[in-house]
C-alpha cells in the first residue's frame, strides 16, 4: 500500500487547529497489515500445484489407460477350454462303475475353442479405444475444471487480503481520530456528537475489518482444497488480466473444448454399442475337439463337434437391444448438442462478462476515485476553514473507502471471468 503527502495551510483559530491536525491525522496515517509468512504464492505456481495434486485428473487417466489396456484383450479369440470327463458309466450289474470293462465306457479328454465373428472381435476392441478417448477428453476437461476453480480461489485470497489491507489504513487512522477527538472533548474544545460520530466510524470500520478477515480464511480454506497448506502463503501479484493465450477462433471453436469432447466420446462410444448389438444378429461358432480312452479290449476313439450360434427369435431378443442401444445413441447425440450449445452460450456470456467488468474497473479507477478523493479533499477544506464538520469528513472518508472496496470488487469480477475464459482450452490447444 502507498502512503500519501498533503500540505497544510497555516493554522489560524483554536478551533481550526485542532481540525487541521485531525485532518492532518486522518490524511497522512497509512499502516498496512502484516502479510503472512512465507515466499509468496504465485498464480501460476498454485494452478501448477493444483495440477499436480488434483487425485481427480490422476483418476481418469487411470481409467484411459485401464480402457486401453482392454483394447487388445478384447479383439482376440477367447482362450480355448480343457474339457475332462467320462462317458457312460454302468451303475449296476457286473460292471457297476467300472470304466475299462464296458465298451461304451470312455474317458476322454478335449479342447473347445468359441470362434466370435470378427467384426465382433474388431467392435470390442474399437469400444475399448473409444471408451479410452472418453476417459482421455475426460481427464483434459477435469484438468481445465481444476486449474479454473484454483485459480479463481487465489484470486479470491488476493483479493481478500487486499480488502483487509484497506480497512487496516483506515482503522488506524480512525483510531487516531478517536483519540484526538476525545482528548478535544475532554478539553471542552469539541462537542460531544463528534466524538459519537469517530467511534460509530470506528466500530463500523471493526467490524468491516472482522468480515473481511472471515472471508480470508475462507478464501484460505477454498485453496486449500486445491493446493493443501500452501495456501497459508501470501498470494503475488496478479497476472495481466487484459489477455487471454489463445485468439478468437480457437475460443470460438466448440469442439476443441474438453467438455465438448467428452460428449462427442459418448455419442461415439454409444454408437459403437450399437453396432455391437446389430453384429450380435449374425451368429458365432464354436469346434471341440477331444479324445476319448476306452478299456483295454476297445479301441480308443477321437471326436470333433461343431456349434453355431442360432438366435431364432431376434424380435424378442437381438432386435429389443439393438433398438434399446439405438434410442441410447440419439440421447448421446442429443446430450452432445446440448453440451456444445450450452458451452457456445457460456463463452459468450463470460466475454461479456469479462468486457463489462474491465470496463467497470476502468471507470471506477479513472473516474470514481478522483471523485473520493476529491469530495474528501473539499470536505478537509471546508473542516480546516470552519465551515464544515467531523462528521462531513468523515462520511466523505468513508465514501472514499468505499469506492475502493468497490474497484477491488469489480476487480475480483473481472479476475474471475477471465480465470474462466483462461482455462477454457488445454494448454496444447491454445495459440
Amino acid at each position: 500500500m502507498r502512503s500519501r503527502s498533503v500540505s497544510v495551510a497555516p493554522i489560524g483559530a483554536p478551533r481550526a487547529s485542532l481540525r487541521a491536525r485531525l485532518a492532518l491525522i486522518a490524511a497522512l496515517l497509512v499502516v498496512p497489515a502484516a502479510p503472512a509468512a512465507g515466499e509468496p504464492l504465485s498464480f501460476a505456481e498454485a494452478v501448477r500445484l493444483a495440477v499436480a495434486r488434483a487425485p481427480q485428473i490422476a483418476a481418469q487417466q487411470a481409467m484411459a489407460e485401464a480402457a486401453r489396456e482392454m483394447a487388445g484383450p478384447a479383439g482376440e479369440l477367447p482362450d480355448p477350454k480343457l474339457k475332462l470327463g467320462v462317458e457312460n458309466v454302468p451303475t449296476s450289474g457286473s460292471d457297476a462303475w467300472s470304466l475299462t470293462r464296458d465298451f461304451m465306457t470312455m474317458s476322454k479328454i478335449g479342447l473347445m475353442q468359441e470362434f466370435p465373428r470378427e467384426e465382433k472381435r474388431r467392435l470390442r476392441s474399437q469400444r475399448a479405444e473409444n471408451d479410452a478417448m472418453r476417459n482421455t477428453a475426460a481427464g483434459e476437461a477435469a484438468r481445465v475444471a481444476v486449474e479454473r476453480d484454483a485459480a479463481t480461489a487465489w484470486f479470491a485470497r488476493r483479493f481478500a487480503i487486499d480488502v483487509q489491507h484497506v480497512i487496516a489504513e483506515q482503522i488506524a487512522e480512525a483510531e487516531l481520530a478517536v483519540a484526538a477527538v476525545g482528548g478535544a472533548y475532554r478539553a471542552g474544545r469539541t462537542p460531544q456528537a463528534d466524538l459519537i460520530a469517530a467511534q460509530s466510524v470506528l466500530v463500523d470500520l471493526r467490524n468491516r475489518a472482522t468480515d473481511a478477515a472471515a472471508q480470508s480464511r475462507r478464501a484460505a480454506i477454498a485453496l486449500a482444497r486445491f493446493i493443501g497448506a500452501d495456501a497459508v502463503r501470501p498470494p503475488g501479484d496478479a497476472p495481466d488480466m487484459n489477455r487471454l493465450p489463445f485468439d478468437a477462433a480457437s475460443l470460438a471453436n466448440t469442439e476443441l473444448q474438453p467438455e465438448v469432447r467428452v460428449a462427442q466420446a459418448q455419442e461415439t462410444l454409444a454408437r459403437t454399442d450399437a453396432e455391437l448389438a446389430r453384429a450380435a444378429k449374425a451368429p458365432d461358432w464354436s469346434a471341440e475337439l477331444s479324445y476319448a480312452f476306452r478299456g483295454s479290449p476297445y479301441s480308443n476313439m477321437v471326436s470333433l463337434m461343431v456349434a453355431i450360434d442360432l438366435p431364432w427369435s431376434q424380435g424378442t431378443r437381438q432386435d429389443r437391444e439393438l433398438a434399446a442401444k439405438l434410442r441410447e445413441l440419439d440421447a448421446a447425440r442429443a446430450m452432445r448438442e446440448d453440451v456444445t450449445r450450452m458451452r457456445a452460450a457460456e463463452i459468450e456470456s463470460m466475454l461479456a462478462e469479462w468486457d463489462s467488468a474491465r470496463e467497470r474497473v476502468a471507470r471506477t479507477r479513472g473516474e470514481l476515485l478522483p471523485l473520493a478523493a476529491q469530495r474528501r479533499d473539499a470536505a478537509l477544506a471546508a473542516y480546516r476553514a470552519g465551515t464544515g464538520t467531523l462528521t462531513s469528513l468523515l462520511e466523505a472518508r468513508r465514501g472514499e473507502l468505499d469506492a475502493r472496496l468497490t474497484l477491488i470488487q469489480q476487480e475480483q469480477a473481472a479476475a474471475k471471468a477471465w480465470a474462466w475464459l483462461q482455462f477454457v482450452l488445454p494448454v496444447t490447444e491454445k495459440s
